[in-house]
């Protein structure tokens, strides 16, 4: 606030507009005012200081939420799980992919790609613009196709497309593009003896006239056997199925085996997060802690500790897998064993699969953090709540605002008042004593 002096006179901008205190008076009204003032402000101080914790324990809910939600992130990957299959392992990626159900026999197989599997791709020559005057009934792939005079090359294309002749058409710089649906030489394209796909400069002479990509059957070996296909994939193994994405230089070789390796790296990930969400639980609900004494982190962590001692319909339980509670119980993280894990997998895999799956513990842990985490969760209400309380403070914070500035203008206009006042005085008192000071002079 821009202030001036003039003797004790102060200038100020109070109200939006210039004041001058103290001139009249000679008082220090500017400080006298500013300490009224600074007062009534002082009420807003306490609101001001919960609000502020307030805001800060909404945070800590706020984080908390979010990483609950990360947390049951993965323990979806292991609730969603399919541990029936097997592994399936190649010596080289990039060429072909494997996989394979629990029914699939556990062997090697060695695979070479000689020449993947295409799709017919033909054009037809350059064609200008607007109704070609075609009027005939022809036939594409063996079904009969009508093209009438009114129809230019899009009006074809749209034609092919709404009928099922297993072909795709685009028109592109006024060519029509003809392209199979399937892979391999049984799906080529076929036309009939028409002069219709002469004109279009799709054959020439009953012969397919511009080829772009020729219709070719998928040729690869398995164990030196050779087999063909339409389709770049192979599924006559019972439980397994081969997909070729690139042809091969060399020999690869895929082994078909069943192993816990997939399911320990998905049990272990949960742990590990399980693990440091007590972690941050017990940070947050224990001594000096944000949260200490909220209900909410309490029964979260009873809520995780005690799927541990859940027992399934074969009388199994998670220590059974290796999952246990660490030493120091009231800690309440996990210790994770799993040898014992992959003991029970190499003898029961269902077993396994059912005490971890989406019907045991990660699918009953996933509902508790569920239920604490989303959005219409517990902790979400206690952020709303807080969020509530601190709209009230808001609304009190601006009553008093409102309250302040008019009071604020009302002290203005009292010391204004009063400098009035006490300049009058002055005068008045300025006068007496010069009357006096002059009767004393006659007097003498």
């Amino acid at each position: 606030m821009a202030t001036s002096s003039f003797d004790n006179a102060q200038i100020t901008s109070y109200g939006d507009r210039m004041q001058i205190f103290g001139l009249g008076s000679q008082w220090d009204t500017k400080t006298i005012l500013e300490a009224e003032l600074n007062i009534l402000q002082l009420r807003q101080k306490p609101f001001q200081t919960k609000k502020s914790d307030y805001e800060s324990e909404k945070q800590t809910w706020t984080a908390l939420q979010t990483s609950l939600t990360n947390f049951n992130k993965i323990v979806t990957n292991l609730k969603d799980l399919n541990t029936s299959g097997k592994d399936v392992k190649l010596s080289e990626d990039g060429f072909i992919t494997a996989s394979a159900t629990g029914v699939a026999l556990d062997a090697s197989y060695s695979v070479s790609v000689q020449q993947l599997a295409t799709k017919h791709r033909i054009m037809s020559d350059q064609i200008a613009e607007g109704a070609l005057s075609i009027d005939e009934k022809v036939q594409l792939n063996g079904k009969d196709l009508t093209i009438t005079a009114d129809m230019d090359i899009k009006g074809i294309a749209k034609a092919i497309n709404s009928g099922d002749y297993g072909v795709d058409a685009v028109v592109l710089n006024n060519k029509l593009v003809l392209t199979s649906k399937k892979f391999g030489t049984d799906n080529a394209i076929k036309f009939s003896d028409s002069t219709a796909w002469e004109t279009l400069g799709l054959t020439q002479g009953g012969a397919i006239k511009n080829e772009l990509q020729a219709a070719k059957g998928a040729i690869f070996t398995i164990n030196d056997i050779q087999i063909t296909s339409n389709e770049n994939s192979y599924s006559e193994i019972d439980g397994l199925t081969f997909n070729f994405t690139k042809e091969t230089t060399s020999n690869i070789e895929v082994n078909v085996s069943r192993s816990a390796d997939q399911l320990v790296e998905k049990v272990t990930a949960v742990i590990n997060a399980y693990n440091s969400t007590i972690n941050n639980i017990n940070s947050l609900g224990g001594e000096k802690g944000v949260l200490q004494g909220e209900g909410v982190p309490r029964n979260l962590k009873r809520e995780m500790n005690n799927l541990l001692f859940g027992v399934n319909n074969a009388g199994s339980m998670l220590y059974d897998l290796g999952i246990t509670l660490n030493k120091d119980a009231k800690n309440g993280t996990l210790t994770f064993d799993e040898s014992k894990l992959r003991t029970m997998y190499d003898s029961d895999p269902q077993k396994a699969q059912d005490m971890l799956g989406k019907n045991g513990f990660s699918g009953q842990l996933y509902t508790v953090i569920d239920n604490y985490s989303k959005s219409s969760g517990l902790v979400q209400t206690e952020i709303d709540g807080l969020n509530n309380r601190i709209k009230r403070i808001d609304d009190t914070l601006d009553r008093y605002d409102k309250q302040f500035e008019q009071q604020k203008e009302a002290m203005i206009q009292k010391y204004a008042t009063f400098e009035t006042m006490m300049g009058s005085m002055s005068k008045q008192s300025d006068y007496i004593n010069a009357a006096l000071g002059l009767k004393n002079n006659n007097d003498n």
